[in-house]
């Protein structure tokens, strides 16, 4: 497998790709919510499966279902995504941000 970065024709063939399955899973949302929500929780099935760590798939099943019972006791759509939001911004500020701060503060230590 090639550590190369991709071209920038390999990039745009992507981006394609990924516009026509967001128009296709756009349309399906629109017109068969129970279709959609079915190839949603299959391509969840399919990604969290996908890891290698069984530790690591039980990790992230434990933690799509709390995402799916939030999302439920949420109520309406509008509630839904501004808990999604609020979600996310707690997981960057919370999680991901104080990582990174300790990562560059090892990597820091490492080469003085």
């Amino acid at each position: 497998m090639s550590n190369a970065a991709p071209s920038q024709e390999e990039k745009e063939v992507r981006r394609k790709k990924a516009l026509e399955e967001h128009k296709r899973l756009s349309r399906l949302f629109r017109e068969d919510r129970f279709a959609f929500e079915r190839h949603r929780r299959h391509a969840i099935k399919n990604l969290i499966e996908s890891a290698p760590d069984p530790e690591l798939r039980e990790k992230l099943w434990q933690m799509q279902e709390q995402w799916d019972q939030r999302m439920k006791s949420a109520g309406s759509p509008h509630n839904r995504f501004v808990l999604a939001k609020a979600l996310f911004w707690d997981h960057v500020i919370n999680r991901w941000l104080p990582a990174l701060r300790d990562a560059a503060d090892s990597m820091a230590q490492v080469t003085r």
